[in-house]
């Protein structure tokens, strides 16, 4: 039999894929403690809402999701992310990447361009290539996004991809003044600022970031979040915010496209959230995963010392292990593997340049008591490397 020939579109992501064939285990970054979700309490609400469903909600949305949830999650987003919306506003979808899927189909034409974060996540540079955008990798410190400076003679950007609250990888924070820089350079040129907030609710110390799009009115910001950290990965739920002008035609582009659904499970969560359940299961989360990452912080300090860790962010659900560049850290996440343990090669999240070499350590889903055995073997694989460097000619 013939091989399939894919398209070049088809080729292309194939041959640039993230995608891991693991999805849980120490230390895959990106996955919540998927044990700790109230399953009792969810059943109950089910169950409850199941005896009495509206029919309509047995069909394909047609109003970008389930109203109810899109007021429970405006309230929740008022208060918590201090995001300025209406429940109208509101696009439920199944998933960050259907969401940034539907934006550079209906924002984007072919050759249209894109900043992105460079480093930066893949599924954000996958979905916009295979849709025709041209990336602009561009380089973050610190503070996060470096706007570059303004080319009168190139084209302007249509989007400006950013994760202001915790930067994925690397896990700065987007200073105050980096953000007002980014919304009035997105305002003057007319680009639209997409803010991905994937952990925004899991921040350690200190106060709360606010999300960049409740910043200024009539912000030119599309905000994306996610329950799938939040909750747990498989619920596939999603949502973006977007401004009141472009609600509409969002809405009816995604009843067209995708045919959303999950109507049961849109009215659950709508109740889950309601109930001020959501709430308090994010607030248990982030303390278990506050005592994970300072036993995983202090497990690397020992060993290592402090100065292996890239950013003290003190968010998110994983950190970054500085490695010196004699190791290739590709090779090494791959010989970490045959030992059992999932990372994430920093360098793959580059586009040009030359890459920071690291490892992303995911530590959601490791317990506590487990995390020093777990890195035992990143730490005995580390050391045969830099013997074997210390002996190179």
């Amino acid at each position: 039999m013939k091989p399939v020939r894919l398209s070049r579109r088809g080729s292309r992501l194939l041959a640039n894929s993230g995608a891991g064939s693991h999805q849980w285990g120490a230390f895959m970054p990106g996955v919540p403690d998927v044990s700790h979700m109230p399953h009792d309490i969810w059943r109950k609400i089910q169950l409850r809402l199941s005896r009495r469903l509206p029919v309509e909600n047995l069909s394909y949305a047609s109003h970008g999701g389930c109203v109810e949830l899109q007021q429970a999650l405006a309230d929740y987003l008022r208060v918590i992310r201090s995001v300025n919306c209406s429940p109208e506003q509101i696009l439920v979808t199944a998933g960050t990447h259907q969401s940034l899927d539907l934006l550079a189909k209906m924002l984007c034409d072919p050759g249209d361009r894109a900043i992105v974060e460079e480093p930066g996540y893949w599924g954000i540079r996958n979905v916009l290539v295979v849709n025709g955008v041209t990336l602009i990798p561009t380089q973050v410190d610190d503070q996060g996004l470096v706007l570059p400076p303004e080319q009168p003679d190139s084209p302007v950007p249509r989007l400006i991809c950013v994760t202001p609250s915790h930067q994925y990888p690397l896990g700065a924070v987007m200073s105050l003044q980096r953000r007002h820089e980014l919304l009035e350079r997105a305002k003057s040129s007319g680009s639209w600022v997409v803010e991905d907030d994937y952990d925004g609710e899991f921040r350690f110390t200190g106060s709360p970031i606010p999300a960049l799009q409740g910043l200024a009115a009539d912000a030119p910001v599309i905000y994306l979040g996610t329950f799938s950290k939040t909750l747990y990965p498989g619920i596939r739920l999603s949502y973006m915010v977007v401004p009141k002008s472009m609600a509409a035609r969002m809405k009816m582009a995604h009843s067209e496209l995708y045919r959303g659904g999950y109507g049961l499970v849109q009215l659950t969560l709508a109740e889950f959230i309601r109930e001020g359940h959501y709430a308090a299961h994010v607030r248990r989360m982030r303390q278990i995963y506050s005592r994970r990452r300072a036993v995983l912080v202090e497990v690397i300090s020992t060993s290592l010392g402090a100065d292996w860790i890239v950013h003290h962010s003190n968010a998110g659900l994983h950190l970054v292990l500085r490695l010196p560049d004699s190791i290739d850290d590709v090779a090494f996440s791959a010989e970490l593997e045959q030992c059992g343990v999932l990372t994430r090669p920093l360098s793959s999240y580059y586009l040009q340049g030359t890459p920071q070499r690291g490892l992303l350590l995911g530590y959601a889903c490791v317990n506590e008591a487990d995390i020093p055995a777990a890195f035992a073997p990143v730490l005995a694989r580390l050391e045969h490397h830099l013997q074997i460097a210390s002996v190179s000619p």
